[in-house]
């Protein structure tokens, strides 16, 4: 048998390692539990199909007619988790995110390079920001030129230079560019195109007028970052924010005021926030404030500091000097609440009685 001829070991049925399936098209319903990768060796196969096994279990697909030494070779690219570069472009057309396929890139190259780490940073306006890494390379954003000039050196390869998409750093790899760059021509329209997704959605979830980001990317990222503190068995606080009496500013001052008003409050919340929490828009004179990583006592902490800094910040209008004082409410998953829904609810309840209580003033939900 082939397969011995080459080396391998051939148990017959499912196990552990390596399988051989064969089959007159992929199917999905004959991947069996066990088994690392697959070797499709079909008489039939479309594309759709192709990406329907191989976005279950890693593998390569290959016709019957092909010449038997195409199955060897395909099965050396399996045991060295190389999926080729049509394999390596199906799975990645199959994952949802930006940051899944930076991932699945930083991985490949990697392990092509035999570099003992590395770190992929993304453009954004000046800066490029680390968004997938292992810890081998400092999380500093890069300025636009100090990014130029380790590509420049050698020390980091350009994704999608005609954009400046990013940039590539390798840690001690043992293998010339050309080797890991291989393939990258055809990956890069797809990072792009997931860049640009990740570029109209942002811009689709500010707010005009506080550049904060709005309710709608509340209600897509807070359930996201409740997953992520259980998991990590970590909490993550809410913050609900009010400006005191902002009708009565309108209607002495005029709308205009309050809008000025509304960027003042955001302007030092935003200075006032560590890098990692996000400030929304969460509709007229309320602003909501996540923190993740953070317990309750921390973000009252912060919520106190702001209120205070804001009374003591006045806001020239015209020729007055008006002072802004905010009620907060704070919540915080899972010391108050068990979800996303329930902590907007806790948060939410705590404002209200701050509102209540005299305003001016930070209250914990409990």
């Amino acid at each position: 048998m082939a397969l011995e001829a080459w080396g391998h070991m051939v148990v017959p049925g499912p196990g552990p390692g390596s399988l051989v399936l064969v089959a007159e098209r992929p199917d999905p319903g004959l991947i069996p539990a066990e088994g690392s990768e697959i070797l499709w060796w079909v008489q039939q196969a479309g594309a759709e199909e192709v990406s329907a096994v191989l976005e279950r279990r890693a593998g390569w697909v290959l016709l019957q007619d092909r010449p038997l030494e195409a199955a060897r070779e395909a099965l050396r690219h399996l045991r060295q988790r190389d999926l080729g570069s049509e394999g390596w472009l199906r799975q990645m057309l199959h994952l949802a995110s930006l940051d899944d396929l930076l991932e699945l890139v930083l991985s490949r190259a990697i392990r092509q390079s035999r570099a003992q780490g590395g770190a992929i940073w993304l453009r954004k306006e000046n800066l490029f920001y680390q968004r997938a890494g292992d810890g081998s390379f400092p999380e500093a954003p890069l300025p636009r030129h100090a990014a130029a000039e380790l590509v420049r050196r050698g020390e980091a390869f350009p994704l999608a230079a005609s954009e400046q998409l990013g940039i590539l750093r390798l840690l001690d790899p043992h293998e010339s560019p050309e080797q890991f760059l291989q393939g990258f021509e055809d990956v890069e329209p797809l990072l792009l195109n997931a860049w640009r997704l990740e570029e109209s959605r942002a811009l689709s979830f500010k707010d005009d007028l506080t550049v904060a980001q709005n309710r709608r990317c509340l209600e897509a990222e807070l359930p996201q970052a409740v997953r992520a503190a259980a998991a990590k068995g970590e909490s993550v606080a809410l913050v609900f924010l009010d400006v005191d009496d902002l009708k009565q500013v309108n209607s002495r001052y005029g709308h205009p005021a309050g809008s000025i008003v509304l960027e003042a409050v955001a302007r030092t919340a935003q200075r006032l926030c560590r890098a990692h929490d996000r400030l929304y828009r969460y509709g007229g004179d309320e602003f909501c404030l996540l923190m993740p990583g953070t317990q309750a006592r921390g973000a009252q902490k912060l919520a106190e500091r702001l209120v205070q800094v804001t009374l003591g910040q006045p806001v020239l209008l015209g020729d007055d000097h008006l002072t802004i004082s905010l009620s907060a409410g704070v919540a915080a998953f899972p010391e108050h609440a068990d979800g996303a829904g329930h902590l907007i609810e806790q948060a939410d309840r705590a404002l209200l009685r701050a509102k209540r209580e005299g305003k001016r003033q930070v209250v914990v939900a409990g």
